[in-house]
């Protein structure tokens, strides 16, 4: 017994996204399907290798991060709701820029040691090297 090799005809046709409900449009420009809601950038677990649409899972991918690859492309990093499988989607030119630079930004809000101590030292080190670049 095989399965369907795809759950829509046209990999490239609108559907409802279903973390959010928003409706999703075809992709325009920037790759050849959409595989992530661009609103909410939540996609859906189909597949086992990409594109062939066989995973049983089909639970919720959620976004976690932000993956810049070696040719400064971003990615986004999704991690299953169900079965925690991690994957990489390119982002497309559409996506929610907001919710992109927040992912990107978050790591940097939330450092395991104290900003302010990091900040000072920082300035200290400027002021006693006579650096034109003091940090204020």
């Amino acid at each position: 017994m095989t399965r369907t090799k795809t759950l829509r005809a046209n990999p490239n046709e609108s559907f409802l996204c279903a973390s959010c409900g928003l409706g999703v449009t075809p992709i325009q420009y920037g790759g050849q399907h959409r595989n992530h809601c661009p609103h909410c950038l939540s996609s859906m677990h189909m597949d086992i290798k990409a594109g062939d649409r066989r995973s049983s899972c089909r639970g919720i991918m959620e976004p976690i991060s932000i993956y810049v690859q070696k040719n400064r492309e971003w990615s986004l990093v999704h991690k299953c709701s169900k079965c925690s499988t991690i994957r990489t989607n390119r982002i497309a030119a559409d996506d929610n820029e907001f919710l992109l630079v927040t992912m990107a930004a978050e790591p940097m809000m939330s450092l395991p040691f104290p900003s302010k101590t990091i900040l000072s030292e920082l300035k200290q080190m400027s002021i006693n090297k006579g650096s034109e670049y003091v940090l204020e």
